[in-house]
């Protein structure tokens, strides 16, 4: 229960800082690597901040040559996913101009994941993307969502939400999600819930939830699956 209780912390601890809307960086995301064609759009999960991932992920992908961006959808917990989601798809097509590349790859985390795949199947992303990595994304929900019930975004993922069973019916990209799901996240309740029928499903140790998005092993899977 300490675990939990812990876990849980950090996932609804940013949501005050997440009601200041950041402003649009998209001007900021091009990496040092403005000439590789490898573009790859970090995804923020529920209660994370865009500075979060953007720490955790951005520099070490920029060292291996990845052009990376970070969606910035600001304040989006009291917000639909289907809302997010669309922002998504206008962040895309900017980065797409910006970079002149026709498509990109999304490592997102949690939520994050949800979002991504909203905009592959239901928005038409499926054009744009190449491969999606999700971490700790609760595909069929999670119980910890009753924790921000009074938010529109947690209501979504609490198991068998009517968002939830209208996404997963007739999946027809799943095949470009590789989901990496952390053994000891005390988030995804039930752990099996991060694992998405027609995607690569893997399953890393000795990380949680949030350790997630800055281990070695995440790391690995990106070089591998994205280069």
């Amino acid at each position: 229960m300490k675990k939990i209780l812990k876990e849980a912390k950090h996932f609804i601890g940013d949501i005050i800082k997440n009601w200041i809307s950041i402003k649009d960086i998209i001007d900021e995301g091009f990496s040092n690597a403005k000439f590789s064609d490898n573009v790859v759009i970090l995804v923020q999960g529920y209660s994370r901040s865009v500075k979060s991932i953007a720490l955790n992920l951005r520099d070490p992908l920029e060292k291996e040559g990845f052009n990376v961006f970070v969606f910035n959808p600001g304040s989006s917990i009291n917000k639909n996913i289907e809302y997010t989601s669309k922002k998504l798809s206008q962040f895309v097509e900017k980065v797409c101009e910006k970079s002149e590349v026709s498509r990109v790859s999304f490592v997102a985390h949690s939520m994050g994941g949800l979002i991504s795949l909203y905009y592959l199947e239901k928005l038409g992303g499926n054009k744009r993307v190449k491969k999606i990595i999700t971490a700790g994304t609760p595909f069929q929900g999670t119980r910890v969502a009753y924790l921000g019930i009074y938010t529109r975004a947690a209501r979504q993922m609490i198991p068998k939400s009517s968002f939830l069973k209208d996404l997963m019916k007739d999946l027809h990209y799943a095949n470009k999600i590789i989901s990496v799901r952390a053994r000891k996240d005390q988030i995804i309740k039930p752990k099996i819930s991060s694992i998405l029928e027609g995607a690569k499903n893997i399953e890393v140790d000795d990380v949680g939830h949030v350790a997630l998005i800055r281990s070695d092993e995440l790391m690995d899977i990106i070089k591998k699956e994205l280069k």
